[in-house]
């Protein structure tokens, strides 16, 4: 008597994917939520989920649940990389650098006055009193720039060809990170002015000691941020106090300004109340608040002693909750959806014993 050979049981084929009108909503959300955090890159990130999603349901052995936290972490940790914001939430990192750029300066212009007796002119000039060179030139040896300051020709206006070519190699020092025109491949710009007037840090032509400022050294602003400023880094041009938001020769009004102001981050919103880096005659560098002053306020504030610890400004963080709810949202309906996946796998029909 013969006996046939037991046939190994086959499972029954996976059912596809199902969308009901729970998945499809969920769907939506998914997409929208995608959209909200990640931007135009939520299209390829709702792609992944639903990819995951899928795999979960067709897959024939289902990972464990340390594996798919795992995995779940890996993807969040490269998905907040395309979170919009990411950039403009390090503007705290720039305004420190910016800071810092100051410092260097300061501590070159007192090396300077350490070595020569008193701070460089703001500008040197010519027989005729014709401004030629810059002191951000006559500093350069004091910023460890020896080589270009020993190429620039002080015999020729700054703007003469030999020294024109010499624009493109600007000191970094000289260039806020957060003032994206002085930044660009081809501007030479500087983001920092001297204050120069009869009452001024700066006495144009005529160089300055520390004991010209009196009692008042740490209450006198030397130098400022200005925000596209129009002014290239060698050129003998700086804020000048009479001049102080008049637009002269087809050039910008100055005015102390800068790009330290709101910025939307993803988790946070940064507001620095509209303030500027200076840097006083004593060395040290401040925030300082400038808010909806007037062109008089600023002449006194810029004036030799005329900086009071009241101005100086502070940086506010608020939660940007827009954003956090939408990631909130992002993550709910992707756990969903993820779990739907799961447990629908799960009551699949086994097959009959045999």
């Amino acid at each position: 008597m013969s006996t046939e050979d037991p046939q190994p049981a086959v499972p029954p084929p996976t059912p596809p994917f199902q969308f009901t009108l729970r998945t499809l909503l969920l769907l939506f959300v998914v997409l929208g939520s995608s959209l909200a955090v990640f931007g135009a890159w939520g299209i390829v990130v709702f792609a992944a989920v639903v990819g995951l999603a899928v795999y979960l349901h067709e897959v024939e052995s289902l990972p464990s649940l340390m594996q798919l936290i795992l995995v779940l972490v890996c993807l969040m940790g490269l998905l907040s990389l395309l979170m919009p914001g990411i950039e403009t939430a390090r503007e705290s990192s720039r305004r420190v650098t910016c800071a810092n750029n100051l410092k260097q300066i300061e501590v070159a212009l007192q090396v300077y006055h350490d070595a020569n007796g008193c701070f460089p002119p703001a500008y040197t000039t010519d027989k005729t009193g014709k401004p030629m060179h810059s002191w951000r030139v006559l500093i350069l040896p004091y910023l460890d720039e020896a080589p270009l300051y020993k190429a620039y020709d002080f015999t020729k206006p700054w703007d003469a060809p030999k020294n024109k070519k010499l624009l493109a190699t600007r000191p970094k020092v000289y260039a806020c990170p957060s003032d994206r025109n002085a930044l660009s491949p081809v501007a030479n710009q500087t983001s920092y002015v001297a204050v120069v007037g009869p009452n001024a840090a700066w006495a144009g032509g005529k160089p300055r000691k520390l004991k010209d400022f009196g009692g008042d050294v740490s209450k006198t602003i030397m130098l400022v941020e200005v925000a596209n400023s129009g002014i290239d880094w060698a050129e003998p041009r700086d804020l000048s106090l009479d001049a102080l938001g008049v637009s002269q020769d087809k050039s910008p009004a100055l005015v102390p300004s800068s790009n330290h102001g709101r910025r939307e981050g993803f988790f946070f919103t940064y507001d620095y109340r509209a303030g500027v880096n200076v840097a006083m005659a004593d060395g040290s560098v401040r925030f300082l608040r400038i808010g909806n002053r007037s062109i008089d306020d600023l002449r006194k504030l810029l004036q030799i002693g005329g900086f009071k610890e009241e101005e100086i400004g502070d940086l506010v963080r608020r939660l940007n909750w827009p954003n956090i709810a939408a990631l909130a949202v992002w993550l709910l309906s992707v756990g969903a959806l993820l779990t739907q996946a799961v447990r629908s796998r799960k009551t699949l029909p086994t097959s009959p014993a045999r």
